[in-house]
């Protein structure tokens, strides 16, 4: 493909998502960005390097389906990506938008679920006055336009697919990120739909959720390897701290929406232990703080089981869990601005309070 083709090319996807959601727009500046959907770089592998990036946009074509997934038989694009999230969204066209540095998300990769992990942007917008079929047709073409190649798709009634995940309806979908599927969508119109976006130095996965005529839900994820940003605080600076200030607050990571401790926060459970370990006298009240994204009665609920849930890890470590207290805040004391994800990420902390 020529790079004049594939710049007509990138503003055809702009007018498809950039600020309108899904409205198109009768012309766009040679110069727009150019939003696509993206998973991030993970190093590619050796046998990767040799190929040759041949797949230009408008060649993708759909992975073959009941055959075990092999992602290096996904062509490479050469179009050019814009940097993530890879659209823009205007904010009276978004129902709901996160963003987060890092999480796992399952994918449909053929007919199986593939986790993968790194930076997240899931936004639903509206579509005024786009049946469901238009928003699928319009998603494809843009996506395809670009070399993106559609590795997976999910009708309503499509019981066999859930049996060979495990069964569990809500569980996929809430591993999946997704919502409920319509089943009136026409049949060559799946409501989900899964891509793959291969560059020389990125996997760029996006989901397409249409659940209903004037809305969509973009699951965009950039692979990549996690950023270790948090140090672990030793049981004497925890309680050199609680010492002089009467509490600390630890970051843990737990499974999203869940209270389910994460492998890497096992060592600050360690801590925790050894700090009550060394003062036999001390006893805490274990509080359980989110930043102010989605319902604040779920949050608060949330909040106190994740508290709960250090308490329980605490006490198996031989610790009497009649010295700690559990506590769920919510969003209720913010130490940071919510406004921003560097902030939301401060506040969603758990906080040993001498009690």
């Amino acid at each position: 493909m020529t790079s004049k083709t594939m710049r007509v090319t990138a503003v055809a996807m702009a007018s498809l998502l950039v600020l309108g959601g899904c409205k198109r727009k009768e012309a766009a500046p040679a110069d727009a960005p150019v939003p696509a959907a993206a998973i991030a770089p993970a190093p590619a592998p050796a046998a990767q390097d040799t190929r040759t990036a041949s797949a230009t946009a408008g060649t993708a074509t759909s992975a073959p389906a009941g055959k075990p997934f092999d992602i290096q038989g996904i062509p490479v694009s050469t179009a050019k990506i814009p940097p993530f999230p890879f659209v823009q969204v205007a904010e009276n066209d978004a129902y709901s938008k996160e963003e987060k540095t890092f999480e796992r998300v399952h994918v449909l990769a053929g007919d199986q679920l593939k986790p993968v992990e790194g930076h997240l942007f899931d936004t639903s917008l509206r579509a005024e006055k786009m049946s469901g079929l238009e928003i699928y047709r319009n998603y494809d073409h843009a996506l395809r336009e670009l070399g993106a190649v559609p590795v997976g798709k999910i009708n309503s009634g499509d019981d066999a697919f859930i049996e060979r995940n495990g069964g569990d309806k809500s569980a996929i979908f809430k591993r999946m990120h997704l919502t409920e599927l319509p089943d009136d969508m026409p049949e060559d119109a799946p409501p989900f739909t899964e891509y793959l976006l291969r560059t020389p130095d990125k996997n760029i996965w996006i989901g397409v959720n249409i659940y209903g005529s004037e809305s969509v839900r973009l699951i965009i994820l950039e692979e990549k390897a996690m950023e270790q940003k948090v140090k672990l605080i030793s049981a004497t600076e925890m309680a050199t701290q609680i010492g002089k200030e009467g509490h600390i607050a630890l970051h843990m990571n737990f499974d999203t929406d869940s209270d389910t401790i994460r492998p890497d926060s096992q060592p600050v459970v360690q801590e925790i232990a050894k700090l009550l370990r060394t003062d036999a006298q001390l006893k805490l009240k274990v509080e359980g703080h989110t930043d102010n994204t989605g319902d604040p009665a779920h949050n608060r609920t949330l909040s106190g089981k994740r508290a709960q849930s250090v308490v329980h890890a605490v006490a198996a470590q031989g610790i009497d869990a009649g010295r700690m207290q559990a506590a769920g805040l919510g969003a209720d004391r913010p130490v940071a601005d919510n406004g921003t994800e560097a902030g939301r990420a401060l506040n969603r902390r758990v906080e040993l309070v001498k009690a």
